[in-house]
């Protein structure tokens, strides 16, 4: 066979039948898509990879005309010690460096732990549910076992794609559960089974368990199927509180929602789409033809190719949600939680562009005219490249996933500047410094991200303002704060005659507005339901027992060394995505948790806890941290607010250059008698966010 793909493997596992039978606790239905889910991954990587048979391992059970008996051979249907020897097989056939791609379509399942040395007493194993689950003597295989079995392939070094197009019961209810279409089933299965693994030994599924999830304390992703991912990239049907449906999608054949979108993308896009831009396309198609039930996860490593693994870099931006095209508007996921105001301005960029400097790539740029949480809805200002009346969009014109580089902030995030001259100041050389505030406007423009501040004239009342542009003795630029005292951590100093003075100085006013912004960001409405119900805790280890250090007001003192763990509880009667924030002293801010997921989700009552390290910016013996916690009801990925320390690149601002829309919004800044002078960033009244801070002083280790 020519144009073979040799170093690439498959394992694919479609259920559709269950052997009749009838738990303590309920029972698994038969499904009618799965099978058909894994036909059409085998067609599509036989077609495109030009696969052999050996390349593909395969375990279905297919309903037949006999109800208790499936139409597969017993060596090929998926029972647990089929599952199992297939994957080692599977394993031990790959080498370094080869592709794996592990499909799988059925029901997931909750079960009583049969690890209780391991989890503890009372616990429960999510799990994937075999074919014979209700035969005497069978198992399902469980959470540790499937975490040994992806250690193993990680360790060997092979690049790992996996999708699960199932779902688990942590958020499932009895009542829910007879929809026909649903993947998972509302009840916990309490019967005795076997307590032995095939697997691994017990004391080998205890040591991989226990390394999986040391730094999260027994903390799980993929509906609690998985601890964290590491060296994997994983695609989950959806979050633990919801569904996975099955569909009739064309036709009258049925399929996994996540399959069906998933291989229509890559029919459409190819095989080098990135995973992200693949997620946001699917995802979003997904959530919304079953009204916001099913949001799928990524999780895992997302800065690569979908197939083959080869790096990424990945773009910060909001995706495409939906195309209204009856109101001349799109559908954005970036929300109220990530900062955005309306009138803000995004490009939005041919499905899968990589680099948003290639004009010919943009297709329109659309203004933010209703905000939710999570979401905004856009209208097009401007279509590029298209004929059309009063740029009015058309079917087809922007895709589901397209992404959205944000190019201008609304008019509450603009940060008011005013240059002031000291009297007594020495003449330096070259420099007029009566024409200052007019080179540094002018220089404004120039800089990438200006439209997140605006230089002031003299009438503008002080109160109006948010920093002052100043210069020493010796001169050099500062930049002070609404009370005229130097910004904290603003270092090395930049001298007036330096080359490119007056651009790096407003590169650093741009840096300090966002970080400003983003530190500012918060919910007032005093009805929002989840207000005050997010509690976070700072645990140090004293004497063998974790003590809360960052109680009542005060600011902890802690050494970089110090062993801490971040707790984040939800107090709320809501299920919740929690994202954390760190502020750090040299003006950088970094996503501290979680780690391999854009979110973590938290049921009521329930917690995360996650050991952290406290570090210092390089020449810094002291600092402040700010851990900056958001939780909201819908998923948000927060990577746009992300900055790196000051005087270092910023990602996500993009290349744009100032729009017509622009004079209309400095316009606006500029009326002093106008309701939206005010530029300090309080967010609208919203039902569906809140966040919370907790500060804490960094030191240096004493010796």
């Amino acid at each position: 066979m020519t144009n073979q793909t040799p170093n690439f493997y498959a394992l694919l596992i479609g259920i559709d039948f269950y052997f009749p039978h009838e738990l303590p606790d309920g029972h698994y239905k038969n499904l009618r898509g799965c099978v058909q889910d894994i036909n059409h991954v085998e067609t599509y990587l036989k077609n495109t990879f030009n696969l052999t048979p050996d390349q593909i391992i395969k375990l279905t059970a297919t309903a037949s005309d006999n109800p208790n008996q499936p139409k597969e051979p017993p060596e090929l249907l998926p029972t647990y010690e089929n599952i199992v020897a297939k994957f080692k097989e599977l394993t031990a056939k790959a080498q370094s460096k080869d592709q794996v791609y592990i499909h799988y379509s059925g029901h997931g399942g909750r079960a009583k732990t049969i690890f209780e040395n391991i989890k503890g007493f009372g616990a429960l194993d999510e799990a994937l549910v075999p074919t014979d689950i209700g035969q005497p003597n069978s198992r399902y295989l469980r959470d540790i076992e499937f975490a040994k079995l992806l250690a193993e392939m990680v360790k060997k070094e092979l690049v790992i794609t996996l999708v699960l197009d199932s779902c688990h019961s942590g958020g499932a209810t009895r009542e829910m559960s007879g929809d026909s279409r649903i993947r998972g089933e509302g009840f916990i299965d309490n019967t005795p089974r076997p307590t032995d693994s095939l697997v691994a030994p017990l004391h080998e599924l205890a040591q991989n368990w226990q390394t999986s999830t040391g730094n999260s304390r027994n903390m799980t992703v993929v509906n609690g199927l998985l601890p964290t991912p590491q060296g994997y990239t994983l695609i989950a049907a959806c979050r633990d509180n919801e569904f996975a449906y099955e569909d009739v999608f064309e036709g009258t054949e049925r399929n996994g929602a996540l399959t069906y979108f998933l291989l229509k993308a890559l029919r459409e896009f190819g095989t080098r789409l990135s995973v992200e831009d693949l997620y946001n396309h699917i995802s979003n198609l997904v959530y919304d033809r079953f009204n916001q039930r099913q949001t799928p996860m990524l999780i895992g490593e997302t800065e690569r190719t979908f197939f083959g693994g080869r790096s990424i870099v990945v773009n910060r931006n909001a995706p495409v949600m939906k195309v209204d095209i009856t109101k001349n508007r799109v559908q954005l996921q970036m929300g109220e939680a990530s900062g955005i105001k309306k009138g803000a301005e995004f490009e939005i960029f041919k499905f899968g562009t990589r680099d948003f400097k290639d004009s010919e790539s943009r297709i329109a740029t659309v203004k933010v005219v209703e905000l939710g949480a999570s979401d905004c809805w856009a209208e097009v200002t401007q279509l590029f490249g298209f004929r059309t009346i009063n740029n009015k969009l058309a079917e087809g014109m922007i895709e589901i996933g397209s992404p959205a580089v944000y190019s201008s902030p609304g008019v509450k995030q603009i940060r008011k500047v005013r240059v002031l001259i000291p009297d007594s100041l020495p003449q330096f050389s070259g420099i007029n410094l009566a024409l200052l505030p007019a080179i540094l406007q002018t220089k404004k423009e120039e800089v990438e991200g200006h439209r997140w501040i605006e230089f002031c004239s003299e009438t503008e009342k002080d109160e109006n303002l948010d920093y002052f542009i100043s210069l020493n003795c010796e001169g050099e630029y500062l930049i002070l704060d609404v009370q005229k005292k130097t910004i904290k951590n603003v270092r090395s100093p930049i001298k007036i005659n330096e080359p490119e003075a007056p651009k790096r100085l407003i590169n650093r006013l741009v840096h300090v507005a966002r970080y400003q912004s983003i530190l500012d960001l918060d919910n007032e409405d005093a009805f929002a339901p989840l207000n005050g119900k997010i509690k976070v805790e700072l645990l140090k280890s004293v004497k063998r027992q974790l003590v809360v250090v960052n109680t009542g007001d005060n600011v902890p003192v802690l050494e970089i060394d110090d062993s801490v763990v971040l707790r984040i509880s939800n107090q709320s009667n809501l299920t919740v995505n929690i994202t954390a924030l760190i502020l750090q002293p040299d003006l950088s801010i970094q996503k501290l948790y979680p780690e391999f997921a854009p979110y973590e989700v938290v049921e009521p009552g329930q917690y995360r806890e996650a050991e952290i390290e406290l570090s210092l910016p390089e020449n810094y013996e002291e600092g402040v941290d700010i851990i900056k916690v958001f939780a909201t009801l819908d998923g948000t990925n927060f990577q746009l607010l992300e900055l790196p320390a000051l005087d270092q690149s910023r990602k996500g601002f993009g290349n744009q250059k100032p729009t017509n829309a622009l004079e209309e919004l400095l316009a606006a800044v500029v009326d002093e008698n106008s309701p939206q002078r005010n530029m300090k960033v309080v967010t609208s009244a919203s039902k569906k966010w809140t966040t919370e801070k907790v500060e804490v002083v960094v030191k240096n280790s004493v010796d």
